[in-house]
């Protein structure tokens, strides 16, 4: 089982169905199409990865910045979505040594409190 870590749901569930729909988009032209999520925890920290067998990203320095040329829709997504991740304290970054895409969550472990 996965300890708890602080969050709001339901902003979570925003990053994550927007890192899938990244995702879903970037394979519409791959000839492998996979969308992995996984989860570690290490150090105090859950790490939750999205990636995808798509052609990557490139150049990614401008990833986070609102209003992307080429963006689908308002080109606010990873902006609003590592906003959201680090309204809840942790962090939302792009893993460059992966292939294709894939970005990580990163949210602290939540103290055990007693009821």
């Amino acid at each position: 089982m996965l300890p708890p870590v602080w969050t709001d749901r339901h902003s979570l569930l925003q990053v994550l169905l927007n890192l899938a729909k990244n995702s879903r988009r970037a394979l519409e032209g791959a000839e492998l199409k996979k969308i992995d999520i996984s989860v570690t925890v290490e150090h105090g920290i859950v790490a939750l990865r999205v990636c995808d067998t798509g052609p990557g990203i490139d150049p990614a320095e401008k990833l986070f910045q609102p209003l992307q040329k080429g963006a689908d829709e308002t080109g606010l997504g990873l902006f609003l979505s590592r906003a959201f991740v680090r309204s809840f304290g942790g962090d939302l970054r792009y893993d460059p040594s992966a292939r294709g895409c894939c970005f990580v969550i990163e949210l602290a472990v939540s103290a055990a409190q007693d009821g």
